[in-house]
């Protein structure tokens, strides 16, 4: 299935007359930044800042989109939950602390799965486990699961630096299980989930399809509504590989690049002695799949990005075109060749289609999609960048993408700052600079 089976016939992108609200979190300020996105005018207002509890917040929205939960790269380190404070039920107006609880390491990502009652956090040494109260903050720690041994802990790195080779996010399928990337041992970590405790009980180590010594870097993955496809991305040799979860384990189905065919795909020293993330020209960094809505109930495309290592090379986002079973197809058939042609014998360039991003995008390039509204195939996609040149211009941006039809580019839109300075404390607010991640309220 490979052509316009894929999108109804009546697919069509409408433009909303109502603002869509974004939170940011920061990189280098002790603040989130609230804004809305105007899809008539095309257009990112800045509502305010909100003072926070720490630079480096990865943000997760819960089901009823009234609660939202951030990491820190804090010290010591926490995870915080922030109520959405609406007007007429719609419009995002304000953004309250409601409590910080302190845990055992740094978080990088955080993940509320169905049916929502529990959050989970990842980064380093440890991962934990805690329940949400009543008024969906966060609740008592159920459980704290180790990846070093337990007599290890006490002297383990737990900053941010343990990102680099321990745990490094967290996600959930349809189907109970969990998936945590780990930078250093190039695995993927495999659990089961207990809906009803919440805890989780590791069953599975998924290694590299490239062999114990690539240096892969896993570090973010995603997983297909179906709950039979997992995606993730490497971060020090830029790969896009898929899986198939079936019977409790991971078995590797394909790999893409995160890159041009032009531009190095490895790092560019082998040596076991160095830091695969401080060689490597460029560093894989999220994924994101089109949601799914009563049209198109499939994801009908995969985001990723890549950042540049330092601001000489800039970042990229790449699009893959998924079919209904969440299988990476081409971008378009071959016009002299079936629908079965074999993956591996189509370039990748003609596989994904791909965005340089203005910058290197610093520490970020995070990605976020929202659907133009239910019955389009077209989709908003933000992207944060931490890159100092994004300080006055661009640190979110929102780009449009109009699906698998003859204008498949990505374009910016909108972005913010626009090119004026951004608001300081002597304008009464708390400066921000540094976008981090960037969500989708609405």
């Amino acid at each position: 299935m490979m052509d316009d089976e894929l999108l109804p016939s009546t697919a069509g992108a409408t433009v909303a007359d109502a603002a869509y609200h974004i939170l940011s979190g920061s990189f280098r300020s002790l603040s989130l930044a609230l804004l809305a996105f105007s899809p008539a005018n095309k257009s990112l207002e800045h509502i305010k800042t909100i003072p926070a509890f720490g630079p480096h917040q990865y943000l997760a929205l819960n089901a009823a989109k009234d609660v939202v939960y951030t990491t820190s790269w804090a010290t010591p380190p926490i995870l915080s939950s922030w109520a959405l404070q609406r007007s007429n039920g719609s419009r995002v107006e304000d953004v309250k602390h409601m409590n910080t609880v302190q845990i055992t390491a740094t978080s990088s990502y955080i993940d509320i799965p169905p049916p929502y009652n529990f959050v989970y956090s990842a980064g380093g040494p440890t991962g934990e486990v805690h329940a949400l109260a009543s008024d969906g903050s966060f609740g008592e720690k159920v459980q704290q699961f180790l990846f070093v041994p337990e007599d290890e802990l006490e002297k383990a790195d737990k900053s941010r630096i343990a990102l680099r080779y321990g745990l490094h996010g967290v996600e959930f399928s349809s189907t109970g299980y969990g998936f945590i990337p780990v930078l250093g041992t190039s695995t993927i970590e495999m659990y089961r989930r207990d809906p009803t405790t919440g805890r989780l009980e590791h069953i599975f180590s998924s290694p590299s399809p490239r062999g114990p010594s690539s240096h892969d870097g896993p570090r973010h993955v995603k997983v297909h509504p179906n709950g039979k496809i997992l995606y993730c991305v490497t971060e020090h040799t830029n790969y896009l590989d898929t899986y198939e979860i079936k019977d409790g384990t991971l078995h590797h189905i394909s790999s893409h690049s995160l890159l041009p065919s032009n531009l190095t795909n490895k790092p560019s020293h082998s040596s076991s002695s160095v830091d695969p993330h401080l060689v490597s020209d460029f560093r894989g960094g999220t994924l994101m799949l089109t949601p799914s809505s009563p049209a198109f109930p499939a994801p009908i495309a995969l985001f990723t990005t890549t950042r540049g290592a330092t601001p000489a090379q800039k970042g990229w986002t790449s699009v893959f075109r998924l079919d209904r079973d969440g299988h990476v197809i081409p971008t378009s058939p071959p016009s002299d060749a079936p629908d079965q042609t074999p993956l591996q014998d189509v370039a990748d360039d003609l596989v994904a289609v791909r965005f340089e991003t203005p910058t290197s995008s610093g520490k970020a390039n995070a990605v976020n999609i929202r659907s133009k509204d239910d019955d389009s195939s077209s989709f908003w996609i933000l992207l944060t960048d931490d890159d100092r040149l994004a300080d006055k211009s661009g640190a979110v941006r929102v780009l449009e993408w109009n699906g698998w039809g003859p204008d498949q580019d990505l374009r910016i839109v909108a972005e913010w700052p626009s090119g004026s300075e951004v608001e300081g404390p002597e304008k009464g607010e708390l400066e921000f600079t540094g976008a981090s991640h960037a969500i989708w309220l609405d």
